[in-house]
């Protein structure tokens, strides 16, 4: 379920995996389960019958194996039961690597001491995980074991799957200490450096318990050339032992082979991204180019710009130096004028001061004047109110002049009436007249 696949994909992956059809799964189904598993996550279709190549050795059908005959899993080895066959006569010796006699039990054979890819540090401290993580104590680990470990490196489940099958260097379906050492270490890499699994592990890459061990076939339940007593029987085992042992170093090369391949594929890639990179430095130095042709297109607009500009500026200049030329002349001229100005100013402020001298003189006259008319003033107001004084003499002379001359008519006219009227009138005449004319003399007298 954690897989997130369609539930019919699972029921699928469950019926081809159960091979033995009794409602749960072995070790060896699990590892088929899982496997498909791992390729339906790839996107590969769940295949319809399980092939060949996927039934667990453990679960073929044990048929006798001829020369030439092609093993249906490359390089698995059988569980460690299968590694003794049955034959009819009980024979209990068979061939090692080198095809000579040697006892059943001397597969195991002493391991020079040869360089491998797990440092030793590193070692220690895998086995002390792999002795935590081996928890029903079979000196194995199994899938489910280390699934939180192996997880827990935040590798994708191809990539674990993949280096859970190089590890597993005998198709056993778990790991021993060393193979779990092997493992950490292809993840480790991956991890901390960037390194990916190879495709086929590299000598140095092979345990060294595993190097010099012949790899049987997992085909094959008499494949590793026990004797029988039946002369044609042992001609076939050796023939059978002889062929392990071309197709173990004929594996051998194709492991070297494909070691170099994935080497050449690798200088080949580096050098196809050292050519990538170089288009691409190129395209980018191209368009630099453009970009640069276009600044100096538009670099060319502007100096042409600029020249127009220059020349503009410097016809002004011209004008503008005219200009200056004529202004100086101005300044000159108005500098002689500002001198005569000046000259005119300086006598100017000469006339001021006389002016000035002239009005304080005229002033004192006025001063000396002001004494004088008010002296004059005053001799003109007495003089005024003398001839007021006059005025009005004469005008009361005037009127005594006319009453006079009224009088003198009246009298005249008594002296006339007197011949034809009585004297009275005359003396009422004289009465009335006498008295007013000596009032008006005497006045007149006085003032005068």
């Amino acid at each position: 379920m954690n897989s997130k696949l369609p539930l019919d994909i699972l029921g699928r992956v469950w019926d081809l995996s159960d091979i033995d059809k009794d409602g749960h799964l072995d070790k060896d189904e699990f590892a088929v389960a899982m496997h498909l598993v791992y390729r339906a996550l790839e996107k590969e279709p769940v295949p319809s019958v399980l092939p060949p190549s996927l039934i667990p050795p453990s679960k073929r059908k044990k048929t006798p194996v001829f020369p030439g005959a092609v093993p249906v899993l490359p390089a698995s080895p059988p569980p460690k039961d299968s590694l003794r066959s049955t034959p009819s006569h009980g024979s209990v010796n068979s061939l090692n690597s080198t095809g000579s006699l040697s006892p059943k039990h001397s597969i195991k054979q002493t391991q020079p001491s040869v360089n491998w890819v797990v440092p030793m540090s590193d070692k220690v401290r895998y086995d002390e995980i792999f002795l935590k993580t081996d928890l029903d104590m079979d000196g194995f680990v199994s899938g489910l074991e280390v699934k939180d470990i192996f997880m827990h490196s935040g590798l994708s489940q191809n990539l674990l799957a993949h280096i859970w099958a190089l590890a597993d260097t005998r198709q056993m379906g778990k790991l021993n200490k060393d193979q779990f050492a092997l493992a950490m270490y292809l993840i480790q890499q991956k991890v901390s450096k960037g390194i990916d699994p190879p495709q086929v592990l590299s000598p140095d890459m092979i345990p060294p318990a595993e190097r010099n061990t012949p790899i049987p076939d997992s085909s094959s339940s008499v494949g590793s050339g026990e004797f029988t007593g039946v002369k044609e029987l042992d001609d076939i085992s050796q023939e059978i032992a002889q062929l392990q042992r071309e197709k173990y170093s004929l594996e051998q090369d194709i492991r070297e082979k494909e070691e170099a391949i994935r080497q050449k594929m690798t200088e080949v890639q580096e050098l196809q991204n050292d050519l990538d990179r170089e288009t691409n430095n190129l395209q980018e130095l191209e368009a630099q180019k453009q970009d640069a042709q276009d600044r100096l297109d538009e670099m060319d607009q502007q100096k042409a710009k600029l020249k127009d500009m220059l020349n503009d500026v410097k016809q002004k200049c011209q004008e503008e130096t005219q200009m200056i030329s004529s202004l100086k002349m101005q300044i000159q001229s108005q500098e002689s004028d500002l001198k005569s100005q000046e000259d005119d100013l300086n006598r100017a402020k000469a006339e001021l001061s006389r002016l000035q001298q002239e009005e304080t003189q005229l002033e004192q006259s006025i001063q000396a004047g002001k004494v004088q008319l008010e002296t004059i003033i005053k001799s003109l107001k007495s003089t005024q109110e003398e001839i007021n004084q006059a005025r009005s003499k004469l005008s009361q002379l005037q009127e005594s002049h006319q009453e006079v001359s009224k009088s003198i008519e009246q009298y005249n006219e008594a002296l006339n009436g007197i011949h034809g009227g009585s004297m009275t009138n005359l003396a009422e005449i004289n009465e009335g007249i006498a008295p007013k004319e000596i009032g008006n003399f005497g006045v007149m007298v006085k003032n005068g």
